[in-house]
């Protein structure tokens, strides 16, 4: 046993004060005079024995409180072998080097890395010259052994910030492990050392940055899912402050094939996300790689976000009609963005049919088995289809329909007066973009009702009377909307009012899947990408980085390639 202050146990000398106390100790008689015998009681009878083993226990009490107050103040300690310090002559020294020890630390003017370094460096002078010393970093846990401290030194001169990092931490059998890091939670996991030794003894410095400053940008999205060639394009950037201190005038730039579009000031509160919307014109190329920028010191290594704008291939339409309600060829034709094909009930392409983006059956008088059940497929498969009820006709086919897709509907032959519709809520989404000017008295049109339905997904116009006009169901992956009155002018004046082109327009819309995304991480396990009939001849696809070349798993079906990434 050691002491860390051994000059307290000259106070062990102070026991000597109770035994002295006991050896002198007489117990001599008093002498005690009373008026009255009733003031005297029966005396306990006390034999010598019992009473010198009452003092004796007192004593060795005293003497113990002195012994045990001594020795808190001296703080004895059971020194290990020297054998048990040298266990080894393997010693290891991780350096977190991610782009968070950029931070500066919290007493010294200098970075995490460069404190960090400068302490590991000290290390080294705590064991015998005959050790072997590893000097680690984020990119690998195994290797880069030193027999000198001067190499072992030199690389620590050497280290620079990554962004990459290990799993699991690896150290020889009976070494010292030390790890100085600032322990982020997306950097640092407790089963990194799931794998070491149990003889291995670790050592965790974590390093105090004095503020935590880092800003990012967290993800970028279009206001409109199209991108037209020449057209105006709305980008809304999402740029987030993960530190303690608010930042003003932060400078954020738009790179389109390498030339600045755009460029502003945002002003970022601590802790908190702020959202900047930039609009500008995309070119008619192809496909555009894009870049936002942002200027943040001293952490640099997330300041720029990277993405492709690829101008949108259209949205193809498929209207089955018999031609007795309105041709809504030229509707669509006005806009160049839409791929319209009519089809008459007799002379279906089925396999057009499934590719389409929307499919629009428009007053059809009856609906075929082969019709329904291409339908029903096509909607769990995640397509859209848009349903006007016919004016006459068999209603079988279309209950049949019904029952056959999961919707609880009933359609009837038009009948009754029209009842006018409600003008649409301000603040549903489907309108957005829509109203100039909104006018909650705008003159809506009417319509009768020989399609009912209940319990829709969402409702996106009514009847004053409450009852729906306009609807969508989810089901399966895709989506059916629901028109209560044929379009048809004798029973729908929607056909003559300025609100059928953005309804008939936004509902085909909704059908349209983005092919391409505008951006992707390696987090994401599989990656798919539209490739066209001539580039599946290409052979093997590569992901390329500069210098950096990686070939991931990768397939081709159905026009789509899927890169399958493995987990970093």
């Amino acid at each position: 046993m050691a002491f860390v202050y051994p000059a307290f146990l000259f106070v062990l000398a102070a026991t000597g004060i109770p035994v002295i106390l006991h050896l002198v100790q007489l117990r001599r008689a008093k002498r005690i005079e009373f008026s009255n015998i009733r003031f005297i009681k029966a005396s306990q009878e006390v034999t010598a024995s019992q009473r010198k083993l009452k003092d004796l226990l007192i004593l060795l009490c005293r003497i113990l409180f002195i012994l045990f107050l001594v020795l808190a103040f001296a703080q004895p300690f059971l020194p290990g072998t020297g054998s048990q310090l040298t266990v080894g002559n393997d010693v290891t020294v991780i350096i977190d080097n991610s782009y968070s020890m950029q931070n500066m630390h919290a007493e010294k003017d200098v970075s995490l890395l460069t404190y960090a370094s400068d302490k590991a460096k000290t290390v080294f002078n705590l064991f015998p010259p005959n050790s072997v010393f590893s000097v680690l970093d984020n990119n690998t846990h195994s290797s880069n052994r030193y027999p000198s401290n001067e190499e072992a030194v030199s690389a620590l001169n050497a280290l620079d910030y990554s962004s990459s990092r290990s799993a699991t931490i690896k150290s020889p059998a009976n070494s010292h492990l030390f790890l100085f890091s600032d322990f982020q939670r997306n950097q640092f996991k407790n089963t990194a050392f799931a794998k070491l030794d149990s003889t291995t003894q670790v050592h965790l410095l974590p390093l105090e940055p004095a503020s935590y400053s880092n800003i990012f940008i967290d993800s970028v999205y279009l206001e409109d899912a199209f991108i037209r060639s020449g057209g105006e394009v709305v980008l809304h950037v999402i740029v987030h402050n993960a530190g303690t201190e608010a930042r003003g005038d932060v400078p954020v730039k738009l790179l389109v094939n390498g030339d600045q579009l755009a460029a502003l000031s945002i002003d970022l509160p601590a802790k908190q996300a702020t959202e900047a919307t930039i609009n500008f014109r995309v070119g008619d190329k192809k496909s555009n790689l894009a870049a936002i920028t942002i200027d943040d010191y001293p952490v640099e290594f997330d300041n720029t976000y990277y993405f492709v704008l690829t101008p949108s291939a259209g949205v193809s339409i498929v209207e089955i009609s018999d031609g007795e309600t309105i041709n809504l060829k030229d509707l669509y034709n006005k806009e160049p963005l839409f791929n319209y094909t009519l089809y008459n009930s007799s002379n279906i392409n089925y396999g057009r049919v499934g590719e389409a983006d929307a499919v629009l059956l428009n007053g059809l008088e009856n609906i075929s088995s082969a019709l329904a059940t291409t339908i029903t497929n096509y909607i769990q498969d995640g397509g859209t289809v848009i349903i006007s009820p016919p004016i006459s006709g068999s209603l079988s086919g279309y209950e049949s329909f019904f029952n056959q897709s999961g919707i609880s509907a009933r359609i009837s032959i038009p009948e009754g007066n029209k009842s006018e519709l409600l003008p649409p809520a301000a603040d549903n989404p489907f309108f957005r973009g829509i109203f100039a000017d909104y006018d909650k008295k705008m003159q809506m049109p009417s319509a009768i009702r020989n399609l009912s339905w209940s319990r829709a997904s969402d409702d996106i116009l009514k009847y004053r009377g409450g009852a729906s006009f306009l609807s969508r169901f989810e089901r399966g992956k895709g989506q059916v909307y629901l028109m209560a009155a044929p379009l048809q002018e004798d029973y729908n004046t929607l056909v003559n009012h300025a609100l059928l082109l953005p309804v008939m327009y936004k509902v085909a819309i909704s059908g349209y899947k983005q092919e391409q995304e505008l951006a992707y991480t390696l987090n994401t396990n599989t990656i798919k990408l539209p490739v066209t009939q001539a580039t599946t001849r290409e052979g093997i696809y590569k992901l390329e980085k500069d210098s950096l070349s990686f070939i991931p798993e990768q397939q081709i079906r159905g026009g789509n390639l899927y890169l399958n990434i493995p987990q970093t």
